[in-house]
């Protein structure tokens, strides 16, 4: 009798289809964690122009005029 080589179940094509998958489900968390940075680094930046607009109220200082006599 011959002898039966097994078919092989998961063939290279398949563990490169699930590294695909794995490395697109990480590209999404990253994505995602990026995404949530820059909300957080708009926030602060709101944060800070209110507290600097506030300073310069308090010290009498005018950022408009001050910023176009530098132009």
């Amino acid at each position: 009798m011959a002898k039966i080589i097994p078919f092989p179940l998961v063939t290279e094509s398949d563990k490169l289809r699930e590294l695909l998958v794995a490395q697109e489900n990480e590209i999404k968390i990253v994505l995602q964690e990026l995404e949530d940075l820059n909300d957080l680094v708009v926030d602060l930046t709101i944060e800070y122009e209110e507290l600097l607009n506030k300073l310069c109220k308090i010290n009498g200082i005018n950022l408009e005029e001050r910023y176009n006599n530098d132009n």
